[in-house]
């Protein structure tokens, strides 16, 4: 099948952008345009032309690995087979239409941050979620990578995901992301320490504790706020980094933009 792939580039005194690298199902399906906003960046997503129906099932395969592992999926059809593994899933999946919004914005901020901006957020939160319908506590995104000379990174993230974007969800995301001083959370990172350890990743594990009690000094946290939407986010994100000018954590603002919001995210759910 031919990979759907345009990349927009354009320069300017203020701006250069580039092609950004995404996933291969995300990478046929999404056009990205990358550009800078002072010390922030700004990456603009949006559907390829007939793209979405070649990438279709692949998005819901990797929209059910954050409900349920790939590796509980095979022993439960091992086990129990098809239909039975199918009506489990379903007891995890959402049903209101807040929470599905709100779970698929935070689906697509964790696969961007790893593709995109290159952290690994070790984490897939969603399967430890209370209730189908309820929001999980914390932020949204911790994702994690080392530097050159091994120092821990941080990125903290939060995604918001509407039919019609305002300022004003912007700035609820922004007051989440400035909160604990721009820092993680604590209770957030050690709940993904915890879960580290019960997979074995015990080192890791250490490191984000050792983070967590020293509060997260001399460690770089960066941000992340993405919106999903069916308006075009360009103008309300790029007067939100500039707005942030003055902040000191580099701030990455992602807007992907689906015109059919609502009817994207019912097909999405719908197929599980």
């Amino acid at each position: 099948m031919a990979a759907v792939k345009t990349t927009k580039q354009a320069t300017s005194a203020a701006s250069t952008s580039r092609a950004v690298p995404l996933p291969p199902a995300l990478a046929r399906w999404l056009v990205t345009t990358t550009s800078a906003v002072g010390k922030h960046s700004l990456h603009l997503m949006t559907e390829g032309a007939g793209a979405r129906a070649a990438v279709v099932d692949e998005l819901r395969d990797f929209l059910r690995s954050h409900y349920v592992a790939p590796d509980v999926v095979a022993k439960r059809l091992a086990a129990l087979g098809a239909p039975k593994t199918a009506e489990l899933l379903r007891e995890h999946v959402p049903t209101t239409k807040t929470a599905r919004s709100g779970d698929l914005g935070e689906v697509l901020a964790s696969e961007i941050a790893e593709h995109t901006l290159h952290f690994d957020v070790p984490i897939r939160r969603l399967r430890w979620k209370d209730g189908r319908n309820m929001a999980l506590r914390g932020d949204d995104i911790i994702g994690i990578r080392c530097d050159a000379k091994g120092k821990l990174e941080f990125l903290k993230g939060e995604s918001k995901s509407r039919a019609v974007l305002t300022t004003s969800v912007l700035n609820e995301a922004g007051a989440a992301l400035d909160r604990d001083r721009g820092r993680p959370t604590i209770h957030s990172v050690i709940f993904v320490a915890e879960r580290l350890r019960e997979f074995g990743t015990d080192l890791l594990a250490t490191r984000l504790e050792e983070a967590a009690l020293d509060s997260f000094a001399g460690r770089p946290v960066e941000h992340l706020l993405l919106t999903l939407s069916g308006g075009d986010p360009k103008n309300l994100l790029t007067e939100h980094l500039n707005a942030c000018a003055t902040k000191k954590r580099r701030r990455h603002a992602v807007g992907v933009r689906i015109a059919d919001h609502a009817a994207f995210i019912d097909a999405m759910f719908g197929g599980l």
